[in-house]
């Protein structure tokens, strides 16, 4: 019996190997399909996808968000980036 369990594991971890490893918890479609881009909320509307945008210079605070999310609150992409 010990025997028959030790080569049932040996097959199953063979398997798993083979198929990659571990299942990874988000699905490399969705992270592609997400964007982050950086917004200084204390200045204006616009949204940079570099976070060493010219735009920022003067920015005290840059959040990360969405592409998505500044989209929906009414940001534009930076002039510089363009």
């Amino acid at each position: 019996m010990k025997t028959f369990t030790k080569i049932a594991s040996t097959i199953v971890f063979s398997f798993t190997l083979a198929m990659g490893g571990a299942i990874p918890t988000v699905p490399t479609d969705v992270q592609a399909r997400t964007r982050v881009v950086y917004i200084a909320p204390h200045y204006g509307k616009k949204y940079h996808f570099s976070r060493h945008c010219r735009g920022l210079n003067n920015a005290g605070k840059i959040t990360k968000h969405t592409l998505k999310c500044a989209r929906a609150h009414h940001y534009t992409l930076c002039g510089w980036e363009k």
